[in-house]
């Protein structure tokens, strides 16, 4: 197994396990629900990408920035979709909910011609969302449809255009 997979175990230098079987020892050995999450991400950020040599060129995510003309709009809509504010600058926003972040900005960065944006967001059960948006009858939602191409999506157009499409596999 390459260096890089394996973990050295504290009290026994010289002895290597693989990362994956410390962070799960790790996880067995606790009761703290707190060391559980931790280990539990650390553990996802272990296994992401393995083998890929981590450069100066190695995309690791990426962030949409979509216009807004009114923040405090963009904020009260955005949370409907479970975003909360993370950070807020002079004509900025950042949001994020679970490992998803969206930033929004006043200034207009993009092209006049280019107009709002689109982005899709993956869910675990995008009818669920659905139902539920439906119920608190947010404004801008598009019927929910099963795709061909094997996901389960609807669409929904914030207040300043930007088209949001949100899909989970069908089942």
């Amino acid at each position: 197994m390459p260096g890089d997979r394996l973990a050295e175990l504290g009290d026994t230098p010289g002895v290597h396990i693989c990362a994956g079987c410390a962070l799960w020892a790790a996880r067995r050995a606790s009761r703290l629900p707190d060391l559980h999450r931790l280990t539990h991400a650390v553990g996802h950020l272990a296994r992401w990408r393995p083998g890929r040599q981590r450069g100066a060129g190695t995309v690791n995510s990426t962030i949409p920035i979509l216009p807004s003309a009114d923040l405090d709009r963009t904020i009260a809509f955005w949370q409907h979709l479970g975003f909360d504010v993370a950070d807020r600058y002079d004509g900025y926003l950042v949001t994020h909910a679970g490992g998803v972040e969206i930033h929004f900005s006043r200034n207009h960065d993009a092209p006049a011609e280019g107009g709002p944006a689109q982005v899709f967001i993956h869910v675990h059960n995008a009818a669920a969302l659905f139902a539920r948006l439906t119920g608190e009858h947010v404004a801008g939602l598009e019927p929910l449809q099963d795709q061909d191409y094997g996901l389960r999506e609807f669409v929904i157009t914030d207040p300043d255009g930007n088209r949001i499409r949100i899909g989970s596999p069908l089942d």
